[in-house]
């Protein structure tokens, strides 16, 4: 693999740009990781864009499972370099967990970050290599190897587009010099620059951009409940792991099906992460292709966020393009937040609060609701908007904005 990219000629309004992200493409399920692609792909035409990323799809393992290279995807250009070592998980969360409750010095961060990954050496050594071929980097989630590693190399020309909230190793001390480094940041939620002034002490500058959604998805004909047997729902979308705080969903949904809706349903979308009980009323229908899902946000009844670790909820900003309400964990400073700006989404902290919120979302309250996010999206979450936001970050990144 060369480790430069051949010299191309482009005008000179067009900058040059690598996004930098530790995982890419159609087949990965993660956040971050799908809004470095949804960028990318609407970036491509007003730049000389380069994703450099890693040959692994499961973040857990890293596994070396896409070919190594250089590929056009959806009018992107990627380049793809290997993992240099799997994780092992077990390992690797009995380590993690020693440092989250103990006290451990620095050497034990880096350690802890080398072997978060995924760990490429190449990737590295082509970012240090190709610094003046690029007039802007721009990095993806703070959180793993190729960018804690690779934006220092590039510090003066780099943007970091942190998807930063309070989890455990967001407090380690490995962190603090990294978000002094940046030329600009791009965040998606004002909770999340927020957080980052108070825990870091930055100036935080930078707009807050978040994500678009195409609400023309939202008008497909919709067969899902007739699809999957169902009537009354509540739907969750993403990854189901132990981080998303699915256990404490799923005992949540069994208490208050007991208690109040022995009809109603709760229908888990997305790929599996951890083992699921079999339970009464939860339906576990897989991964969802962007049409399916879109249809069955809007047939839901409200769909719920229980995670406490996000910068930003796609799948509410998706739920209130089709009118859906939402119900959200409040430890998720970012979401939170997002359902009071938009009146479109209930937040909890205890069972209690949400059978609440539940009882009200399933009265006429929710359809009300439901339109709040609707106008919510209109408003905040063109494309067009956010496009510009990333524009503006790169051209301070390049120098334009000195």
């Amino acid at each position: 693999m060369s480790p430069i990219p051949p010299r191309s000629e482009k005008p000179a309004s067009k900058p040059s740009v690598a996004f930098v992200v530790q995982r890419y493409g159609r087949e990965v399920d993660g956040g971050s990781e799908t809004l470095c692609r949804e960028v990318a792909e609407r970036l491509a035409d007003s730049a000389t864009l380069e994703v450099l990323t890693t040959t692994a799809v499961d973040y857990l393992t890293w596994k070396n499972e896409l070919p190594p290279g250089v590929i056009e995807e959806r009018g992107v250009r990627v380049r793809r370099f290997p993992v240099a070592s799997r994780r092992w998980v077990r390992r690797f969360g009995r380590l993690s967990e020693r440092l989250y409750r103990t006290p451990h010095t620095i050497e034990d961060e880096l350690d802890w970050m080398i072997r978060q990954g995924p760990r490429t050496p190449e990737l590295l050594g082509y970012v240090k290599a190709a610094r003046a071929r690029f007039d802007a980097f721009v990095f993806f989630t703070y959180l793993y190897y190729p960018t804690y590693f690779g934006l220092p190399l590039v510090a003066g020309k780099s943007v970091l587009v942190p998807t930063l909230h309070d989890e455990p190793p967001a407090h380690f001390d490995i962190f603090h010099s990294l978000f002094w480094l940046p030329r600009a940041f791009v965040w998606n939620t004002p909770e999340e620059r927020d957080l980052a002034r108070e825990m870091f002490g930055i100036a935080g500058d930078g707009e807050v951009a978040g994500i678009g959604i195409d609400s023309t998805a939202a008008h497909a004909s919709n067969g899902f409940r007739g699809r999957h047997g169902l009537r009354e729902f509540l739907l969750y979308v993403g990854r189901l792991d132990v981080w998303k705080g699915i256990p404490e969903l799923l005992d949540h949904f069994a208490r208050y099906r007991a208690e109040r809706a022995p009809d109603l349903t709760l229908v888990l979308a997305g790929k599996p992460h951890m083992k699921l009980p079999a339970r009464a009323g939860i339906v576990h229908v897989g991964y969802l292709e962007d049409g399916e899902k879109m249809q069955a946000l809007a047939a839901a009844a409200a769909t719920v966020i229980p995670s406490p670790f996000e910068s930003l909820s796609v799948v509410a900003l998706e739920s209130w393009a089709v009118g859906t309400p939402v119900v959200a964990s409040a430890r998720s400073r970012a979401v939170a937040g997002q359902c009071a700006r938009s009146g479109a989404g209930l937040a909890y902290s205890t069972y209690e609060e949400f059978r609440s919120a539940l009882d009200r979302l399933r009265s006429p309250e929710g359809r009300e609701l439901g339109d709040n996010g609707r106008r919510f999206v209109a408003e905040q979450c063109s494309w067009d908007r956010i496009i510009g936001v990333y524009r503006r970050a790169i051209e301070r990144a390049s120098g334009a904005g000195r």
